[in-house]
């Protein structure tokens, strides 16, 4: 037992204030996220699936809510997994204990598996156990993360469950030899019928694949293995929209009731070229709000700062990522480089998006990405560094506080 267990932490008693800390930061915005009873679209439309319904059985809320009027009916345009996945929790929790089963029931355990999955990868790079709690902890409070396992609407939920299949897929490709390359497929399914603009991770797994020299015959049994379940998640989402909208590539973005600002961005096209600046903005620059004494003084009062709910430089939610950028590319291997490719599909695809994420914490559409990018920064630093630097450290745990009091301030203020 002790053999099995020894790549563990033995902590010091700094260490273990240090993570006692960190853990019980962690569980005050996991148990709020259980708590949070608010817009629980996905619970409602699991509700509706169980009854053979595609759309709401009852009314979900106007603006802000993001209804899909058609045919007198309210739809909801976001994809269907997360309401797959909750059915049988919404129908047990319903018949069992009369209850209703919030999103955020079962946030917090796909959070924890997010921490799990980090850990575990960073472990297979080399990181010793303490550096890569630090690092699991660092992801889950040190980036965006935080924002959406903390609020469990829908949207964020959506992304919560996008987030552990990244990770997990990531787990499974760097961690298991020979590969499983039909649960690979698997995940990718299932991250394209949660969120698109996500599965953009299957080009890495394809580079990858297709980088395998040997067998002719195996390679093209692994590609089937790969992209037979994408195919059919992706016929699946076009029957859905069918049988909502009578059109197979309308999502139900053109039907939805929007404020007047986002109202006047969609116009310019749902998936457009001229949305790229703004949300390049949001991604890199946005900076976060002052809080002044009143509108005529540029006097601070506390908290002095809080988060732009437009969203936030992903350099100000995750400073540590600079470092992809101050390594140099002849250190990325050919499957860092397939890697990030695929990053910058999803990140094409989401900036090109007319909606901004707001009404969020940091820019979260980044989590679409974030995972990869996080892996080629794991693979990055340990390729030049045995352990994680007191600096490194020093600028995971800055993160983790930097983004605890934002969204503290978000929650409260």
């Amino acid at each position: 037992m002790k053999e099995k267990f020894k790549h563990l932490p033995n902590p010091s008693l700094k260490q273990a204030v240090l993570f006692g800390l960190l853990f019980l930061i962690l569980a005050f915005f996991l148990l709020f996220g259980v708590f949070y009873q608010k817009t629980q679209q996905f619970s409602l439309l699991a509700q509706s699936f169980d009854h053979l319904k595609l759309y709401f059985l009852k009314t979900i809320g106007g603006l802000g809510q993001d209804p899909v009027l058609y045919n007198h009916h309210v739809y909801w345009s976001e994809g269907p997994f997360p309401a797959i996945l909750l059915m049988p929790f919404v129908e047990i929790t319903k018949y069992v204990f009369g209850a209703f089963f919030s999103q955020g029931y079962l946030s917090w355990l796909l959070s924890l598996g997010v921490i799990f999955f980090v850990y575990k990868i960073s472990r297979r790079f080399g990181f010793n156990g303490e550096d890569s709690l630090l690092l699991g902890l660092g992801f889950a409070l040190g980036s965006v993360f935080i924002g959406v396992s903390t609020v469990t609407s829908s949207w964020y939920f959506a992304q919560v469950i996008t987030t552990f299949l990244l990770f997990w897929g990531l787990y499974e490709y760097f961690s298991r030899a020979p590969r499983r390359w039909w649960l690979l497929g698997t995940i990718s399914a299932l991250i394209l019928l949660t969120r698109i603009s996500a599965a953009a991770i299957v080009v890495f797994l394809l580079l990858e694949l297709l980088g395998i020299h040997g067998n002719q015959k195996q390679r093209l049994k692994f590609l089937a293995q790969l992209l037979v379940p994408v195919a059919a998640a992706g016929l699946m989402l076009l029957l859905y929209n069918f049988l909502r909208f009578h059109n197979p590539l309308q999502t139900g973005f053109q039907y939805e009731l929007l404020s007047s600002m986002a109202a006047q961005s969609r116009a310019l096209g749902a998936i457009s070229p001229i949305h790229i600046p703004a949300n390049l903005y949001s991604l890199l620059l946005r900076p976060p709000l002052p809080i002044l004494r009143n509108s005529n003084s540029w006097t601070l009062r506390f908290p002095f700062i809080t988060n732009n709910s437009f969203g936030m430089s992903i350099f100000i939610t995750s400073p540590y990522l600079i470092y992809l950028f101050i390594t140099s590319w002849r250190k990325y291997s050919r499957t860092l480089r397939n890697l990030l490719l695929s990053a910058l599909v999803s990140l094409l695809a989401v900036t090109s998006y007319f909606g901004i994420g707001v009404n969020q914490y940091g820019y979260r559409y980044s989590l679409d990405f974030l995972p990869a990018l996080f892996v080629i920064f794991l693979a990055l630093y340990h390729n030049d560094h045995d352990k994680l630097s007191f600096g490194m450290k020093c600028l995971l745990i800055g993160s983790i506080i930097l983004n605890s009091y934002l969204m503290l301030v978000t929650i409260y203020y």
